[in-house]
């Protein structure tokens, strides 16, 4: 059974789509500011000023509707009742005042779509996004569902977040700048990203159009501790078993490149000693110009590996200077570039251990 991408929608502090998310994205934009109210940096999105109690929901919304209206799911000849719904929230949403489960995002979500699929609600830190996908694609192989709309919608920049991880010593005091020898941490960013997953020989049959196949992915716990990786030997474990199915060197990585020293560090030494021609794979973080944006940030990853598949450009990495990461690695400093990619992995290491790899190739239709 081969699965495949027809749909995504993207709401970023780039902006609302996934056209302009991209094209700000490839001309080396970044969304990230001086917060003075937070005394932090922050990369917030602008075009939804309504209660923030409500924030989250509407930017989940905004992202579904344009994934389903991408894949044109709703003139698919799919039952309603094998479309499913696999949702993120890698934390509690502190804006939102009743926490009923009658209430919940999932719920209120389905009903807005009518997904009347399977549905699955997951949290597992940074990695949860890309763990959204890897179980849409498990309830299609296990014929639970024929589709499924897969993401995460997260309101991260509040008060008590902002001074958590000023407390774990993870935030930035400059413009983030994942990879450079100056990187001091990361961002906080919002948002929300979905993608719709099919069965592809299911979904051909009504001419949909697909972005890509989903061709091997994994997850698991690459470290027992909050802040330190200790266990490169898993980071790499995690990847390897994202594209042992296929046995191939990928073209691009989009790394998880939180800025912060061991992420960048050791993400990057395992990259190195997994892939043989490391050197000649095009790397890079989008975090420097979206923000981080916590269980949306593997998600976006996997819609901008998409996106660069499609248009054979490589996204750039954002206040890149110098590294001292001497594995002679291209970060892709800067500014984007042309390069045939004919498959992507993206990668997630988040707090507390936890990790995903998501491997997607071009779709080749026979």
């Amino acid at each position: 059974m081969k699965l495949g991408i027809t749909g995504i929608g993207v709401v970023s502090p780039l902006g609302i789509g996934k056209e302009t998310n991209w094209k700000r994205l490839i001309n080396s934009e970044s969304a990230v500011k001086y917060n003075k109210i937070l005394d932090i940096y922050s990369a917030c999105v602008t075009d939804f000023g309504m209660q923030e109690g409500k924030r989250q929901y509407e930017m989940a919304k905004t992202a579904i509707l344009e994934a389903v209206s991408d894949a044109d799911l709703n003139n698919s000849s799919f039952d309603r009742k094998r479309i499913g719904l696999c949702l993120g929230e890698s934390k509690i949403n502190l804006f939102k005042n009743d926490f009923s489960l009658g209430n919940s995002l999932a719920n209120e979500l389905k009903e807005t779509f009518c997904l009347y699929g399977e549905s699955i609600t997951l949290s597992a830190a940074c990695a949860t996004g890309i763990l959204t996908i890897i179980k849409g694609c498990q309830l299609i192989k296990n014929r639970l569902c024929d589709a499924v709309v897969c993401g995460c919608s997260e309101t991260s920049i509040h008060p008590l977040y902002a001074a958590g991880f000023k407390n774990m010593g993870v935030l930035t005091k400059h413009n983030p700048s994942p990879f450079d020898k100056n990187r001091d941490g990361f961002a906080i960013g919002e948002g929300a990203c979905f993608v719709v997953i099919e069965n592809i020989e299911k979904s051909l049959k009504g001419n949909a159009k697909v972005y890509c196949e989903v061709a091997g992915y994994s997850n698991g716990i690459y470290s027992d501790d909050t802040l330190a990786t200790k266990s490169r030997s898993k980071m790499k474990d995690i990847i390897k078993k994202a594209v042992n199915a296929k046995n191939e060197t990928p073209d691009y990585i989009h790394m998880h490149g939180t800025g912060t020293k061991l992420n960048d560090y050791n993400e990057s030494l395992a990259v190195y000693e997994v892939f043989e021609n490391a050197k000649e794979i095009s790397l890079s973080s989008t975090k420097a110009a979206t923000g981080h944006m916590l269980g949306v940030s593997g998600m976006i990853g996997a819609a901008f590996s998409i996106l660069s598949m499609e248009n054979n450009v490589v996204p750039p990495t954002l206040n890149f200077k110098a590294t001292d990461i001497n594995l002679d690695l291209d970060y892709t400093p800067n500014n984007a570039k042309n390069k045939i990619i004919n498959s992507s992995l993206t990668l997630s290491f988040g707090f507390g251990g936890q990790a995903s790899a998501l491997l997607l190739e071009k779709f080749i239709p026979l």
